[in-house]
């Protein structure tokens, strides 16, 4: 295993490892090689196909390799790709894209405009999970690193927005006194925190596992944005950060954020996008994509309506269909919030969309979830037929398969990715489809 191997740099895999060959052909998966890199690696692991390996020594430096300016990069394992330019880093997003749509989807030269990046690729989260650790009897946050329950620590995240870093660092002297669940057998097990980004509105979520003492009173009130502290509880054993009962502690149980003229109430579990400015070229993409002025629109897996009350702004009528009750309520809560008398919403699942509508509608927009769409879902879209399809995907391996499931009916026409994550493996993409007339 310690033999010293020449390799060089072909591809990135799906999450971001370099994908190299050695001079006989083999395939070795080598975390933080780029494409056309040489370098001397290790073997961690060998089989017959392939191997993983890691890097002794670089010979020849890519022209995109950068400085990761995170100290403990190599260590959290939160971001894959902040050792690559960012222009790199777009290109290869915008190929992935490309090579999902020929590969699963099968179309020969699919059209893909060139993919929508961010001026300044940095501090852009508007919301983190942060891992509460205990070091030497004072409290500490951080992620875990990549297959360990080990804590990387670290002073702030650039990829977080500055709200949440500045909010990490005020929030947690506030618990002082309490342990860690994972380290010293406390009940403190995460920091949640999200912000909004055009509001500078911090909401707090710290997940425990018993709750706190009613006599223990946090107050934020000195720190800046900080509008509402929640109470998370979590008695499980699982990996999962949150549970199911929630109470707030100080202030209130929601963030107001700003998007596109709208304005939107958000909870501590509600689903919004991690990147505000980036999800405003997102939702106008959509917008553009649908064309729905005067006409009725569907909006499949709405969540707390943030697409479906952009499309509002144009369209005739707007349905949002969504499974989670907790989301439709905030869904209607946030239309009524905008005045908007043109917009419903129903909380069944997305294969029940159609059974009570006499008609399709004109346009139909769907954000299914990683996994993308059922088959049922889809084979009720092709029976009832929308002249029209969005498809918002953030995996585009399940957007290139559900494409070619609806071959036949639908024609692709063009698709755009959009950069939500950037120093990660994550793209979004916006798609159109027609329908094929018969």
């Amino acid at each position: 295993m310690d033999t010293k191997i020449e390799v060089i740099g072909v591809d990135l895999s799906q999450e971001g490892e370099g994908i190299a060959k050695t001079e006989g052909g083999y395939t070795v998966f080598v975390p933080y090689l780029l494409p056309g890199e040489k370098a001397y690696i290790k073997y961690t692991q060998k089989g017959k196909r392939y191997a993983k390996g890691e890097i002794l020594e670089i010979q020849e430096s890519s022209p995109m390799r950068t400085k990761a300016p995170c100290p403990v990069y190599y260590e959290c394992g939160g971001c894959q790709l902040q050792h690559f330019e960012y222009s790199g880093q777009l290109k290869w997003k915008e190929k992935k894209v490309k090579d999902s749509l020929i590969r699963l989807a099968e179309i020969k030269n699919p059209k893909i405009n060139p993919i929508i990046g961010m001026d300044n690729p940095w501090h852009y989260r508007n919301r983190g999970q942060f891992v509460i650790g205990e070091k030497e009897g004072k409290l500490r946050y951080g992620f875990y690193s990549p297959k360990s329950h080990s804590i990387v620590s670290f002073a702030e995240c650039p990829i977080h927005h500055s709200f949440v870093n500045k909010a990490l660092k005020g929030v947690l002297p506030e618990l002082e006194g309490f342990h860690s669940f994972f380290e010293n057998k406390g009940v403190l097990r995460h920091l949640a925190l999200r912000c909004g980004e055009k509001t500078g509105e911090v909401l707090a979520t710290v997940v425990v596992s018993e709750p706190l003492p009613k006599t223990h009173r946090l107050d934020c009130s000195s720190l800046d944005g900080v509008v509402g502290i929640v109470e998370n509880i979590n008695k499980s054993r699982s990996s999962k950060v949150f549970g199911e009962k929630e109470r707030v502690i100080w202030g209130k149980d929601h963030l107001e954020e700003r998007l596109l003229g709208l304005r939107f109430k958000i909870s501590s579990q509600s689903f919004f996008q991690n990147n505000t400015s980036q999800a405003e070229k997102l939702y106008s993409l959509v917008l553009k994509y649908a064309n729905v002025k005067g006409k009725k629109v569907i909006d499949l897996y709405s969540g707390i309506g943030s697409i479906t009350l952009v499309l509002a702004k144009e369209a005739k009528d707007v349905l949002g269909v969504e499974i989670v009750k907790a989301a439709v309520r905030d869904a209607e809560a946030n239309a009524r919030l905008n005045q908007n008398e043109n917009v419903h919403f129903k909380a069944i699942d997305a294969a029940d969309a159609f059974k009570q509508e006499k008609a399709p509608p004109d346009v139909l927009v769907v954000d299914p979830p990683r996994k993308g769409m059922e088959k049922r879902v889809i084979e009720d879209i092709v029976r009832f037929g929308p002249q029209r399809i969005v498809y918002v995907s953030c995996n585009p391996d399940t957007l290139a398969r559900d494409i070619k499931l609806l071959e036949g009916n639908y024609n692709f026409i063009e698709a755009t990715p959009v950069d939500m994550f950037p120093q990660t493996t994550h793209v979004e993409c916006v798609v159109l489809m027609s329908r094929v007339e018969k």
